[in-house]
Parts: structure tokens; sequence; C-alpha cells
């Protein structure tokens, strides 16, 4: 299944396309444009309501075409977000964030370091090779 979250015509920011492949137990979030924290919450979302979710589903959010409109003071409130899904969401599953520039890698691995206490794993990656073969259960 594939969706596209978009906050609406008039706005600047891009779609989050999102689409579960169930047969990897993964779902990929390609992002384009300036992705603030309402998409992320929209996409996340729509993937918890979507029929090819799974609990302990895996995540790759693709941000290489995209640059990050989370403030840090946000971060908390993300995980908030999964946390208070975490039933449903289930746990012992793997996020993967891609990026390509610096900011984005510095961001992103503060989303990582504030996440160490979650029921998941997250690892920031600049390489799309990398972070699938974490994501398929190998090292980083």
């Amino acid at each position: 299944m594939r969706y596209d979250v978009s906050p609406g015509l008039m706005e600047e920011h891009m779609p989050v396309a999102a689409h579960i492949d169930p047969n990897a137990r993964l779902v990929m979030f390609r992002c384009s444009g300036e992705v603030v924290f309402s998409e992320i919450r929209n996409a996340f979302e729509q993937m918890m309501t979507d029929p090819g979710f799974m609990p302990g589903i895996n995540a790759l959010w693709d941000l290489r075409e995209a640059s990050i409109g989370v403030r840090m003071q946000e971060i908390p409130d993300i995980l908030g977000m999964i946390k208070s899904r975490q039933d449903e969401r289930g746990t012992g599953y793997r996020v993967a964030i891609l990026v390509g520039g610096s900011p984005d890698f510095g961001l992103s691995s503060m989303f990582e370091m504030s996440a160490h206490a979650m029921p998941f794993d997250v690892k920031v990656f600049r390489s799309y090779t990398q972070a699938t073969h974490w994501l398929g259960g190998g090292d980083a």
C-alpha cells in the first residue's frame, strides 16, 4: 500500500510518501522538501491504520531529498507520539534514518541519542546499502 501525506495545496511542504512491504517487514518513508513535525505525525498515523501494517515492522526514513524542519525541542514530542501507540506499534524493531547532509545528520543523531530508552533501535546512516543491511538484521 502506498500513500502520500501532504498538509495541503496551499502550503509549500512536499509530501511524505510511504510504502509498506509486508514481505520485507519494512515501511519506507520517502521524504522531499522540508519535513515538519505535523507531516511526521500524519505519516505515522497513516502507517498505523494501513491494512499492511504489522506490529514490530522496521522503518526506513529516507531524508536524502529532504531537509528536516523539526526543531530539537520537538524530539520529545515525536518520541511521545510513538510511546503513546507502543502497544500497537510493538517493540524490538529498527528505525533507520537516511540523510544526505550534515545538518540533518546532526539532528537525526540527536533523535537517535534521545531514543536510547525506547523499545526499538534507531541508527542514522548516509548510505542506503548500510541502512538496509542493518534493517535486515546486520550490524551497523
